[in-house]
């Protein structure tokens, strides 16, 4: 007789589900304000500028909205270098998103709200994977910098503080 094995997931593993879901929703969230305007500025703009300016704007709210909802970044960050490095993975993402597009309806056959689509569902997994890694590497970074001088000065801290380190809201 074969012993059945069930599947546990792990708390750290059921924590970064619980994260992607909230990632999702300020994805949606996101999405709506970057297809809005995309639509809006298709009636009067050709439509890989329509998208780049969209683009930009839902940068934004989904910078701001990822820091509230999905992440927690550290106090002591400097939230301009943050918010360079987020543009900068956002540039990488943008350029996936306008080829998608741009092959999408011009080899592809679909039309371009519709290649808007298919092209920020392709980016999605790039941006959750590139944000977690930049806000969540960049708190585990300083929280290690911060115990480390704290052993060369001769306090006594155990380990890197919880409250430093970034960590997912929780569910």
């Amino acid at each position: 007789m074969r012993r059945e094995r069930r599947f546990a997931p792990s708390p750290r593993s059921i924590r970064v589900l619980h994260q992607f879901g909230r990632f999702l929703v300020v994805g949606l969230l996101s999405f709506a304000v970057d297809y809005g305007v995309y639509l809006l500025l298709l009636t009067w703009l050709q439509y890989i500028v329509a998208s780049s300016i969209s683009f930009a704007i839902s940068l934004v709210v989904n910078y701001v909205l990822t820091l509230r909802f999905v992440f927690i970044a550290h106090p002591g960050r400097s939230v301009a270098k943050e918010f360079a490095s987020f543009v900068g993975l956002n540039v990488v993402a943008l350029g996936l998103n306008q080829l998608i597009l741009f092959l999408a309806v011009s080899y592809g056959g679909t039309s371009e709200p519709a290649g808007k689509v298919i092209a920020t569902a392709v980016v999605l997994v790039y941006n959750f994977i590139s944000r977690k890694l930049l806000i969540e590497r960049a708190a585990s970074s300083a929280t290690l910098r911060r115990a480390q001088d704290s052993a060369e000065n001769g306090t006594s801290e155990s380990g890197p503080s919880d409250a430093l380190a970034v960590k997912p809201i929780a569910p």
